[in-house]
């Protein structure tokens, strides 16, 4: 909606996961049909991924973070696709030079949902990581000097070497299972919900995971609870 003085009254819109794939298959035709460029056959595997993993979702769990004045948001899907595309890809180049790549490469920015030369900066993309990672400071709790730890004893040849953490896997599990009832908002809250509904609670459904009651953890059993 346009007021009278030109101010823009936007939340994103979600974007349907098929509308996407129309997408990818008009523009892919438009930019690589004539063979100037070419897809390697590494890189059809990456179509197959994005094309079958509906990101849409991501839209209506980060609406409420976005204001209601404002220009138009880039798609919230496109921007966590792009940022999953460059940590699949080249995640040692940093985002600039995603950025750089994108322009230099249409078939990245077609993936991430974008039109080739008309994509986010690298401040739209910390801006959407702020959104994601719902806390004021980079980090839960401040930085403090650990502890240099001594090395432990090398085992005798042949055989297995000494745990450094006994029973610290044990005692994660646990812990999960303690809190997992447990309403208590934490920044990463939204990407655990944002991977266990769309990720997790997929792939159990489909079979991918096997048998969830029999799923472990360091030989103990998970509860089920934790996945669906």
């Amino acid at each position: 909606m346009i007021t009278n003085f030109g101010v823009i009254f936007l939340k994103p819109t979600l974007i349907p996961h098929s509308s996407y794939q129309d997408s990818v298959l008009l523009r892919l035709r438009e930019h690589y049909s004539g063979q100037i460029f070419t897809i390697p056959d590494k890189d059809w595997p990456l179509i197959a991924k994005f094309w079958m993993t509906d990101l849409s979702a991501i839209t209506t769990l980060l609406r409420d973070s976005y204001a209601a004045k404002g220009p138009k948001p880039r798609d919230p899907a496109s921007m966590l696709r792009s940022y999953l595309l460059f940590l699949m890809t080249n995640p040692e180049i940093g985002l600039t030079e995603w950025i750089n790549e994108m322009q230099r490469v249409p078939y990245y920015a077609i993936l991430s949902g974008f039109e080739p030369g008309d994509f986010p900066g690298v401040g739209t993309f910390y801006d959407f990581f702020k959104r994601l990672w719902a806390a004021v400071g980079n980090h839960l709790k401040p930085k403090v000097l650990m502890k240099r730890k001594k090395k432990p004893k090398k085992g005798k040849k042949g055989e297995k070497a000494p745990s450094t953490t006994p029973g610290k896997v044990k005692r994660l599990v646990e812990w999960m299972i303690r809190h997992s009832n447990k309403k208590t908002d934490l920044p990463n809250d939204r990407l655990f919900h944002f991977f266990q509904s769309q990720f997790l609670a997929v792939s159990a459904n489909l079979g991918l995971l096997g048998n969830l009651k029999a799923l472990t953890v360091a030989g103990m059993v998970l509860p089920s609870s934790l996945l669906l």
